[in-house]
């Protein structure tokens, strides 16, 4: 249980201050820059041993500027808050390794997103419109070959899905409308023959 009645004000927070929260074992978990009794400035927090989770940045007490989240000390995401909502780019990491890339507009997707491995490869490329996924999206092979193409609509799969396999040929071709498939799903070997046609 954190214990926060101890918070400590070290200044007058009307001209600025830094209240400092501790939790029950006396380990900070909160630093906190007060101007006029509100949040300005730079914010820290910690979890219970003391090992940073949030680099925030206040204007009068609303979030604005980069952001910065970890988890075991290792980044987990980097943004931009402006009047209280994500606006710009945002960097995903996995065990502190950058595996995507976005951009937000007034809290939502929009634009580009692209994901990467583990070696940072590029995976996937894909476009958000108003934050829904709208337009092409192409996922690759480790190598940079083209292991998939699709068109989304709303978020749903909407047009020709062409799969492909790590030599550049054509594995599989499927169409699709408003998530739903139709037609027929041909499916080819390796080497481009046509060997199956199926109708869905």
């Amino acid at each position: 249980m954190n214990d926060e009645s101890g918070a400590k004000n070290n200044d007058d927070q009307s001209s600025g201050s830094v209240v400092e929260i501790k939790n029950d074992n006396g380990v900070l978990i909160k630093s906190i820059n007060m101007k006029d009794g509100v949040p300005h400035g730079e914010t820290l927090i910690y979890d219970d041993e003391g090992k940073l989770t949030h680099r925030l940045r206040y204007e009068n007490g609303i979030l604005n500027g980069p952001a910065e989240f970890y988890l075991s000390e290792k980044p987990l995401m980097n943004t931009i808050f402006k009047d209280g909502v994500q606006d710009g780019e945002v960097t995903y990491f996995s065990n502190g390794i950058r595996v995507g890339v976005a951009n937000f507009k007034c809290g939502v997707f929009e634009g580009d997103f692209t994901s990467f491995d583990s070696m940072g490869n590029v995976i996937r490329e894909a476009k958000y419109v108003s934050g829904a996924l709208n337009g092409d999206c192409v996922s690759f092979y480790p190598d940079g070959v083209v292991l998939e193409q699709s068109c989304y609509k709303n978020d749903a799969l909407d047009g020709v899905i062409t799969r492909y396999f790590p030599n550049g040929n054509v594995m599989q071709i499927s169409c699709f409308e408003d998530g739903v498939p139709y037609g027929y799903v041909d499916k080819y070997d390796a080497d481009g023959h046509l060997v199956s046609r199926e109708e869905v």
